[in-house]
C-alpha cells in the first residue's frame, strides 16, 4: 500500500534530525514540544515503524530514521523547489537583504544565484556591514531580512549554521612566545573582537593589540602585512593565510551561530519566497 508522507511532518523530522532534540526543534520551527512529539507520533503510524531510540534522556535516530532523513531532505527540497519555481516566475519588485562581510562572501552567494535565475525581475539590494548595524537596519524598516551573528528574540528566524571560530595569521607569520600575542582586531562593536580577547584573558595569555579596523577588508590587509593574529571562522582562510592554535600556545575559540531574521512588517511574496529559500538551505 501506497503512503503520502507530509511534508509538514518531513520538515520537523529533520529539524530534530539537525536540532539533535525534540526541544530545539520545537524552538526552530516555532512549535510547542508537544506538537513535535505528535507530529512524530503521526510520522510514525503513517510508517507503521519507529524512527527514534531513547538514549539517555534524548531520543536518537534509530536504523529506520536514518534511512528516511536522506530522502526527507530530497523530498522538502523537490517540494520548495517546485513551489518557489511556480510561484516566483513572474514575481517582480524588490527585495532588500543583509549580510556581515564574510557571510556575505561565503554563504549568500548560492543562495542569491539559485534566486536571480529563478526571479529575474526582483530587484535585489545588499547591504553588507557589521551584525549589530544590519539589525538596526532591520529594526527600522530599512532591510526585510538580515543574515547575522547576533541571536534576537525580537524577529521571526532560524538558525542557519554553526561555525568554528579560529586563530588566523599571515602564512610567513611567526609567534614569539616569549612576547606578548599580537592581535589584529575589528574596533567596537565585534562578537570576534570580544571572543579573542575573553579567551586570551580567562587563559591569562599576554596580548597586544597591534592593528584595530572597521572592516574585513582592512583586516585582511593587515594580516597580510604579518601585523599579528585574528579570531575569525574558516571562510575568511586564504591561500597566503594559516591557522594558529594551542601548539603555538593560543587557546580554542567558542564556535559562532549563523542567523537569519525578517522584519516584523508584512513581506513581499518576493521577500518571502527569498527568506523561505535561504531558511530551506
Amino acid at each position: 500500500m501506497l503512503i503520502n508522507l507530509e511534508t509538514e511532518l518531513l520538515r520537523t523530522f529533520v529539524a530534530i534530525a539537525e536540532e539533535g532534540s525534540f526541544s530545539a526543534a520545537a524552538r526552530r520551527i516555532f512549535r510547542t514540544q508537544s506538537a513535535v512529539s505528535q507530529q512524530m507520533r503521526r510520522l510514525e503510524d503513517a510508517l507503521g515503524q519507529q524512527l527514534f531510540e531513547k538514549v539517555g534522556r534524548q531520543r536518537k535516530l534509530n536504523e529506520a530514521g536514518q534511512n528516511l532523513l536522506t530522502y526527507a531532505r530530497q523530498i522538502i527540497a523537490l517540494n520548495d523547489q517546485a513551489v518557489f519555481t511556480v510561484n516566483s516566475s513572474q514575481q517582480s519588485g524588490e527585495v532588500r537583504i543583509g549580510a556581515p562581510h564574510d557571510v556575505a562572501d561565503s554563504i549568500l552567494p548560492r543562495f542569491l544565484s539559485n534566486f536571480a535565475r529563478s526571479n529575474p525581475r526582483v530587484h535585489v539590494m545588499l547591504t553588507v556591514d557589521r551584525s549589530p548595524n544590519l539589525m538596526v537596519h532591520l529594526e527600522n524598516g530599512r532591510l526585510d531580512m538580515t543574515l547575522t551573528t547576533r541571536h534576537s528574540e525580537r524577529f521571526r528566524g532560524k538558525l542557519l549554521r554553526t561555525s568554528p571560530t579560529i586563530w588566523i595569521a599571515a602564512a610567513s607569520f611567526e609567534l614569539d612566545r616569549r612576547q606578548p600575542v599580537p592581535l589584529v582586531l575589528a574596533d567596537e562593536p565585534s562578537i570576534f573582537r570580544r571572543m579573542a580577547l575573553n579567551a586570551l584573558e580567562q587563559r591569562g595569555v599576554p596580548h597586544i593589540e597591534r592593528y584595530t579596523c572597521p572592516n574585513l577588508s582592512s583586516i585582511h590587509v593587515a594580516l597580510n602585512a604579518g601585523l599579528g593574529t585574528t579570531a575569525r571562522t574558516p571562510e575568511m582562510l586564504r591561500p597566503e593565510l594559516k591557522v594558529l592554535g594551542e601548539r603555538e600556545g593560543l587557546p580554542p575559540l567558542p564556535d559562532i551561530n549563523f542567523y537569519i531574521y525578517h522584519s516584523n512588517a508584512p513581506l513581499s511574496q518576493a521577500a518571502n519566497t527569498l527568506f523561505e529559500q535561504i531558511c530551506a538551505g
